[in-house]
């Protein structure tokens, strides 16, 4: 199965189904911010929930941003 990509541009708060690119090609590239969702592993909407707030996590802190060698602004 091929996996499914939710995209969103920058300044985007997602309160709308419009606001999101959403599609089974990745949209690297184009939009600033991608998720991608592998068909087939049996994923819960509590899996994602959880790996979300775990990214959340990741990015609101600056010494594992740094690490990663992600370039992430204040």
């Amino acid at each position: 199965m091929a996996d499914h990509y939710i995209a969103v541009n920058r300044g985007i708060e997602g309160f709308r189904q419009a606001d999101f690119i959403t599609g089974t090609a990745s949209t690297a590239g184009t939009n600033q911010i991608e998720l991608r969702l592998a068909d087939g592993a049996s994923l819960t909407k509590k899996d994602a929930v959880l790996a979300l707030k775990a990214f959340e996590r990741f990015v609101e802190n600056a010494t594992w941003v740094a690490a990663a060698g992600v370039d992430l602004k204040l």
